[in-house]
């Protein structure tokens, strides 16, 4: 038997403790194992390796998942699509009544809004247009020092409407967030209208810096002002939750900066949410007090709610050609036959000799 001098058994028992650390598992690894349980929403899939993402996604429903949560191709992308799904979270709430949207059906009347900050961010959290209908606003900072260059007031022109142009034709907005590095392009980007795990309809509105901010997505226009990327390619359909919720964001901005001309970018490009607002302006009452302007029911994301948010991917969204979760509280058991109450058997037609087919090959009637 061979003895450790003194001064090796530290070295020794350092190599052990090495191979039996590097055996454990990694608490990320672990939180993917258990598919995330009780782990807060925002920090999900950040520090992993992204050799197992989809490189070539066509939508939000398009990423691959790890440890039941997507993917995303980027940390960047990743922590947007955790901040919205944070913010949905953070804001459920029991659906208004109808008849509080009884003088405002299709957003057709004045708009009482909650106020943008002093330092340039829409309200974040849900605002509800119907009762199965809504717009999310989420917060996710491009910067984490929160430091922005933004627009002199008066610079500012122009409210531009974009849509998605690429070659991938990939509507996810977090992709699309994700693509625009270095300077900021746009402040804001919009979804495609999705489901949230109780059937109701929204779309999600994603702010990366102030409105304000300094920003290069409209050079024909000198990038005066700010912008939305639409989760839409040329020739797809402007989804009608999707128009509602760029009259809102438009709304909000017109409000805090009231002299900005809403436009779209070229050609046909945000030309249909162009035009759906216009239309929506063209049918307002032309004349009206501000007490007749319309609040619509608002839930604010509050931080620390948003921060501490948990939930599964199933509880908060269904994905495209998944089946809707059932809520717990509306699930039913259904008993085994075998201990239902016996009942006795009831006749529904009067009995009737069985006929047997005629064997392959045999004339009719011939019997074997």
């Amino acid at each position: 038997m061979r003895i450790f001098e003194t001064s090796t058994l530290p070295t020794v028992a350092a190599l052990i403790l090495a191979v039996v650390t590097a055996a454990l598992p990694t608490s990320s690894a672990l939180a993917q194992a258990a598919g995330f349980r009780g782990e807060p929403i925002i920090s999900r899939n950040l520090d992993v390796t992204r050799e197992h993402s989809n490189k070539t996604p066509r939508s939000e429903g398009d990423q691959a998942l790890a440890g039941g949560w997507p993917l995303y191709r980027s940390e960047r992308g990743q922590r947007a699509f955790n901040d919205a799904m944070a913010t949905l979270a953070a804001t459920e709430s029991v659906p208004p009544h109808p008849a509080v949207f009884k003088s405002c059906l299709r957003l057709e009347c004045h708009l009482a809004l909650p106020p943008v900050s002093a330092d340039g961010w829409l309200p974040a959290g849900r605002i509800w247009v119907s009762p199965s209908e809504y717009v999310l606003i989420a917060h996710s900072p491009r910067n984490k020092s929160g430091k922005y260059r933004r627009h002199g007031f008066k610079r500012m022109k122009y409210f531009v409407y974009h849509e998605f142009i690429n070659s991938s034709r990939n509507v996810d907005p977090y992709d699309t967030i994700s693509s625009h590095d270095g300077d900021v392009f746009v402040p804001l980007y919009m979804s495609k209208q999705g489901k949230d795990a109780l059937g109701r309809r929204f779309v999600t509105i994603i702010q990366i810096a102030p409105y304000d901010v300094i920003s290069v997505h409209a050079t024909n226009m000198d990038s005066l002002g700010p912008g939305i990327e639409v989760a839409k390619n040329a020739g797809e359909e402007l989804e009608p939750l999707q128009a509602t919720a760029g009259v809102l964001v438009a709304t909000l901005v017109k409000t805090a900066a009231p002299h900005l001309e809403v436009v779209n970018h070229r050609g046909v490009e945000g030309l249909p949410m162009l035009e759906a607002y216009q239309g929506r302006l063209e049918r307002l009452p032309r004349r009206v007090s501000d007490a007749a302007a319309v609040k619509l029911p608002f839930v604010q994301a509050q931080p620390q709610r948003v921060a501490m948010a948990a939930a599964s991917l199933g509880d908060l969204v269904v994905r495209p050609g998944v089946s809707r979760t059932i809520p717990v509280a509306q699930r039913q058991f259904v008993p085994f036959q075998a201990t239902v109450a016996h009942r006795a058997p009831v006749l529904v037609a009067p009995p009737q000799p069985a006929r047997r087919p005629p064997p392959a090959g045999l004339g009719r009637g011939t019997l074997n």
